[in-house]
C-alpha cells in the first residue's frame, strides 16, 4: 500500500515530467504527426526568410550592420501574414570567415576570440563584446518569433587559401582565420600547418587521433562548448554543424555526437554539405551528402540548400523542377530507412525577380520544411531586398491557407503535362492538393489523378499572389483534366475537396 511519502514522490516526479514536456514544447522540434515539418509551441510552423544585408554574420560587423532593423523588417512581414503556422527564419554564423566582403570596408570585425594588441588572437579567451552581441541577436530573434539556424563551422574560411581552393588574399579566408597559426598565440607551424587544402584540409583532420592535433582539437572544443553554453538559453535555435562543408562524413559525425552530448535532447542538430557535384554527392566525398545524412540517426534535420541550388541544377526552372525531384528522392530514402526528418533550405541563390518566386515556391510545394533567400544581388541591392520581403509575404499568405503539415510530396498525381513543362505537387490526396506548374505554355492542359468528389479549383499567379481563376469541378472517375487559363508560365493550382 502506498504511504504519503510515495504519493508525494509520485507527485514530484509527475510535476518534473510535465515541466520537462512543457520546456520541450517551447523549443523548435519536428512536428510529431509529420516529422518532415517543424513545430514551435503547439503549432506546426514553416520558417521563411529574406535578407537585409550581404553578410550572414551580422554580429561580427556591429558598426556596419543594424541587425535589429533587419529582424524588425522580417517580423513585420510575418505580422502581416498573421498566421501561427508561418514564422521568420535567419542564419547566423557566429564567427566571421572573412571571405565574403560584399559589405565594402568593414571598420571592425568582431570575432569570438580575444584579439591582443599585436593583432593575434588568444584562443583560450573569448571576446566579451562578441558574446554580448550574439546574445542580443539571438534574443531579438526570439522576441520576434524568428527561427535561427546557428552554424558552428564554416568551410569557406578553412579551405580557401594557400594550398586550398582559390586564395582570397591577405586577411581573408584561411589567411585571416584565428586558427591559422600565424594569427594566434596558442601554437605555431610546428604544431599545425599555416597552409590548407581544398579537400582534406588540416582543420578537418584534428579528430584523426594524431597527438600533434590535440592542442588544436581542444581549442576547437573549447569554442564549441562556449557557443553551446550561450545557445542553450534560446528555444528558437536549430544547430547546424557546418556551412557548405567540404569536410568528410567522419568530421561531421564527430561534431554531431559532440554537440549532442552537450545540448538538451530536444535541441535539433543538422548539417549542410557543400554539394556542388552533378550527382548530388559531397564535393570532396560522395558519402557526405544530404542523401546520406537524411538516413543517419545522428541528425535531426538536413540543410539541403546546396543540394538543390543553382550549383547543382542551373537556371531557376531547372532548380525548381530538378530540386523538387531531388527532395522527393530524399523523402523516398527516409521512408525506406524510417528516418523522417525536416529538410531545411536555409538559402537560395535565385533571389530576385529573375526566378526568385519560382524557386521559393518550389521549396514549399516540393516538401521542404523552410525556405529562405541568400543575400541581395545585382546592381541595386535595395530593390532586391524589397522583392525578397514581398515574395516571402506572398508565399506566407498562401501557406497560411494550407494544412501543409498533413501533406506530402506526391508527383504521381500528375498524369499528363504538356511537353517541356514540369510540376511539383504537395498533397493530402483526400482533401487538398497544391500543384506548381513550371514552364507551362500559354495554352494546354494538365491531367491530375484525384479522388472522386467535388473540388474547388483555384489558379494563382505567384508573382502577385492574386487568383487568376476559380471554378468548381466534379470528379467522377480517377482523373481530372484542367485547361490552362491565360497567365505566365509559372502557375499554382490549389485544389480543395468540397
Amino acid at each position: 500500500m502506498w504511504n504519503k511519502l510515495s504519493w508525494l514522490l509520485c507527485g514530484v516526479l509527475l510535476m518534473v515530467s510535465c515541466q520537462s514536456q512543457n520546456e520541450m514544447d517551447n523549443f523548435i522540434r519536428p512536428w510529431p504527426q509529420n516529422p518532415h515539418y517543424l513545430t514551435w509551441g503547439d503549432a506546426p510552423v514553416f520558417p521563411l526568410g529574406a535578407t537585409g544585408y550581404h553578410s550572414w554574420t551580422p554580429i561580427s560587423r556591429p558598426n556596419e550592420v543594424d541587425f535589429t532593423e533587419q529582424l524588425n523588417r522580417l517580423a513585420k512581414v510575418m505580422d502581416e501574414i498573421g498566421s501561427p503556422h508561418v514564422c521568420g527564419f535567419v542564419r547566423c554564423l557566429p564567427y566571421d570567415p572573412m571571405n565574403h566582403m560584399h559589405d565594402g570596408t568593414v571598420s571592425k570585425v568582431l570575432q569570438p576570440w580575444l584579439r591582443l594588441d599585436d593583432g593575434r588572437y588568444d584562443l583560450e579567451q573569448f571576446e566579451p563584446a562578441w558574446e554580448e552581441c550574439l546574445r542580443a541577436f539571438l534574443n531579438a530573434a526570439f522576441e520576434r518569433r524568428i527561427v535561427v539556424s546557428l552554424e558552428v563551422w564554416d568551410d569557406w574560411s578553412v579551405t580557401r587559401g594557400p594550398g586550398g581552393a582559390y586564395d582570397p588574399g591577405e586577411q581573408y579566408g584561411w589567411n585571416g582565420h584565428p586558427f591559422n597559426p600565424k594569427n594566434n598565440v596558442n601554437y605555431d607551424e610546428s604544431v599545425f600547418p599555416a597552409g590548407t587544402a581544398e579537400c582534406n584540409a588540416p582543420f578537418y583532420n584534428t579528430i584523426s587521433g594524431d597527438p600533434k592535433n590535440e592542442t588544436v582539437l581542444n581549442l576547437q572544443k573549447k569554442y564549441v562548448n562556449h557557443l553551446l553554453s550561450i545557445a542553450t538559453r534560446f528555444p528558437n535555435i536549430i544547430v547546424n554543424v557546418s556551412n557548405e562543408s567540404r569536410a568528410n562524413l567522419e568530421w561531421s559525425r564527430f561534431w554531431a555526437k559532440y554537440i549532442r552530448g552537450r545540448l538538451p535532447a530536444h535541441f535539433m542538430i543538422g548539417e549542410m554539405p557543400s554539394t556542388n557535384r552533378k550527382d548530388g554527392g559531397g564535393e570532396c566525398e560522395y558519402e557526405f551528402s544530404p542523401l546520406t545524412l537524411c538516413t543517419d540517426p545522428l541528425y535531426d534535420f538536413v540543410d539541403i540548400a546546396q543540394g538543390v541550388s543553382g550549383h547543382e541544377f542551373g537556371d531557376p526552372k531547372q532548380q525548381a523542377a530538378g530540386g523538387g525531384q531531388r527532395i522527393f528522392q530524399y523523402y523516398q530514402a527516409m521512408d525506406k530507412a524510417g528516418t523522417q526528418r525536416p529538410l531545411i533550405v536555409s538559402k537560395d541563390y535565385s533571389r530576385d525577380e529573375n526566378g526568385g518566386d519560382l524557386v521559393l515556391w518550389s521549396r514549399f510545394v516540393s516538401g521542404a520544411a523552410s525556405a529562405r533567400y541568400h543575400r541581395p544581388a545585382g546592381d541595386n541591392p535595395e530593390s532586391v531586398i524589397d522583392f525578397q520581403h514581398e515574395a516571402i509575404g506572398r508565399l506566407g499568405r498562401f501557406i497560411a491557407e494550407i494544412p501543409y503539415w498533413q501533406m506530402h510530396p506526391n508527383p504521381g498525381i500528375i498524369l499528363k503535362l504538356p511537353e517541356g513543362a514540369g510540376a511539383n505537387v504537395l498533397a493530402d490526396p483526400a482533401s487538398v492538393c497544391v500543384v506548381q506548374l513550371i514552364g507551362a505554355p500559354g495554352s494546354g492542359s494538365v491531367e491530375l489523378g484525384l479522388q472522386p468528389g467535388t473540388w474547388i479549383v483555384r489558379w494563382i499567379d505567384p508573382s502577385t499572389g492574386n487568383e487568376i481563376n476559380r471554378s468548381e469541378v466534379s470528379v467522377s472517375t480517377t482523373s481530372l483534366l484542367l485547361d490552362f487559363p491565360e497567365g505566365t508560365d509559372h502557375r499554382i493550382i490549389l485544389l480543395k475537396k468540397k
